[in-house]
């Protein structure tokens, strides 16, 4: 009779230590935010899906780019699979930190001068060596490539 006694006591024990557990998780789940949980996580896949969407079609495009820094001048050269022109599209240049983000106090602007040809007035790069960033974007297709530029005239490069 003791046994089945302690093992009614047993059995009650873990149950209420079950739902005493039960209730401290529910509490601590309503009273605190984890530092695991990220708040835009749905933006964030947003954002990682229309970029990913964008790269796709760029490279569907079949897009090739040819950068030049000639005297006073940035040129940008943009064509298609085919060998064409790609006309309209929005060009910028940006700094980039040593950690890869983009640094938001240098940045070029390319505009279209000739269909496919890019140019805009040389800005003088941040350091004599500089990582930058170029985007170029048309419709959701979009290219962005990472170089190494110094601050010397260079001829064209292919991107």
């Amino acid at each position: 009779m003791l046994l089945r006694n302690r093992w009614q006591f047993l059995l009650a024990t873990i149950f209420l230590a079950f739902l005493s557990f039960s209730y401290w998780s529910i509490q601590q789940a309503y009273s605190r935010v984890s530092p695991v949980a990220d708040p835009d996580y749905y933006a964030a896949g947003q954002s990682y899906y229309l970029a990913e969407r964008a790269w796709r079609a760029a490279a569907e495009a079949g897009w090739s780019a040819w950068l030049a820094r000639e005297g006073e001048y940035w040129r940008l050269r943009l064509e298609d699979g085919g060998g064409a022109a790609v006309s309209g599209g929005a060009v910028i240049i940006k700094a980039l930190r040593p950690g890869g983000a983009a640094a938001a106090d240098w940045h070029l602007a390319l505009e279209e001068i000739a269909p496919g040809i890019y140019q805009a007035a040389a800005a003088s790069l941040p350091t004599a060596s500089a990582e930058l960033l170029l985007s170029v974007s048309r419709g959701e297709a979009r290219l962005e490539r990472r170089f190494q530029a110094v601050s010397d005239a260079w001829a064209e490069i292919r991107l």
